[in-house]
């Protein structure tokens, strides 16, 4: 069996392919994020106005402090996503 070795410009092109990928990787793993912080304040928000509803609280306090605690949350797991991400 013969084998093949790559030529020089087979190694370029498979370097600006793996550039492509990685910023696709990027994208995904950055918006991925971007999702889950959303998701995050979304459920604090929720669960804020179900409190609000139950104490029949005529101003969202709840709503307010859980939607504030939900953005700390959302910022604190982005961030440390960010930070100690593993690389790949």
């Amino acid at each position: 069996m013969e084998k093949k070795q790559k030529s020089p410009n087979q190694s370029q092109n498979s370097k600006k392919n793996d550039g492509k990928d990685s910023g696709l990787n990027s994208f995904v793993r950055y918006s991925g994020m971007g999702f889950q912080m959303v998701a995050i304040i979304l459920l604090f928000y929720w669960a804020g106005s179900k409190l609000d509803e139950r104490a029949g609280n005529e101003k969202p306090a709840y709503t307010a402090i859980l939607s504030l605690l939900g953005v700390f949350a959302g910022l604190y797991i982005v961030l440390k996503d960010f930070i100690f991400r593993k690389d790949d």
